[in-house]
């Protein structure tokens, strides 16, 4: 015997639609004028310009990941998402924060459309007034951000909002930062002798009771978007 849908089954489906057809058309505004940067799941991404770093950085980390038994994690400056929904998707929840409005809003499209329920989208600048909402976690990762907390902030609030960061890691935090293919005005300092062994000084000087693993070196893009690689490294808590 035939029985009619509820009217309000039908109006449910009808908004799934037209979701996601909104969606649709607002990605593809928000992709303007350079595309999506991470080759995202879920994402009607017919090349992402970062599609072999992202990857490749993923490879290096996720051993890390299981080997320490992460459980819980924050992207900070998660651009469009892919390394809290790569994390999402092997069953670690996720907080993604990020402070651009159009890829607050892919990542949670992106979120949405892989039918995960262990990311939290979080719109926000990580500033020295907005460091004390970010939650501790087991993970956290902090790629291709230092040198912009470099350029907004100088060096020695970049320094304390590392730490802070770091504070709030109970067991690892991935760590890459443009070198010195950045232009002067970014502000960083001289990576003598080279960036790889400067930058792991650097944080071992500033990141208390952690044990520096350098995860190879990735490709990445400079301020002109010419191809350029950078160092990834994992720094790893040590228990007392």
């Amino acid at each position: 015997m035939y029985q009619r849908v509820p009217a309000w089954r039908q109006l449910h489906r009808a908004r799934l639609v037209l979701d996601h057809a909104i969606d649709l058309v607002r990605l593809k505004l928000d992709a303007l004028p350079d595309g999506i940067y991470q080759p995202v799941p879920g994402l009607p991404v017919r090349r992402a310009k970062r599609a072999t770093g992202s990857t490749s950085r993923w490879a290096a980390m996720e051993p890390v990941i299981e080997r320490l038994g992460v459980r819980t994690a924050l992207d900070v400056g998660a651009n469009v998402g892919y390394f809290p929904i790569k994390l999402a998707s092997r069953g670690v929840p996720t907080v993604a924060l990020e402070s651009e409005p159009k890829y607050v809003r892919t990542t949670a499209t992106a979120v949405r459309r892989n039918r995960l329920t262990n990311v939290a989208v979080m719109e926000l600048e990580l500033r020295p007034d907005t460091i004390g909402l970010l939650p501790a976690t087991d993970c956290t990762l902090v790629l291709s951000l230092w040198h912009h907390l470099v350029r907004e902030h100088g060096i020695n609030t970049a320094t304390q909002l590392l730490r802070e960061v770091w504070a709030r890691t109970s067991k690892v935090m991935f760590f890459e930062s443009g070198e010195d293919e950045m232009p002067r005005e970014f502000g960083l300092p001289a990576m003598d002798p080279t960036p790889d062994l400067w930058l792991g000084g650097y944080l071992q000087s500033n990141c208390s009771g952690g044990r520096i693993e350098h995860l190879g070196r990735h490709r990445a893009f400079d301020a002109t978007g010419l191809q350029t690689d950078r160092a990834l490294f994992a720094v790893i808590r040590q228990l007392p």
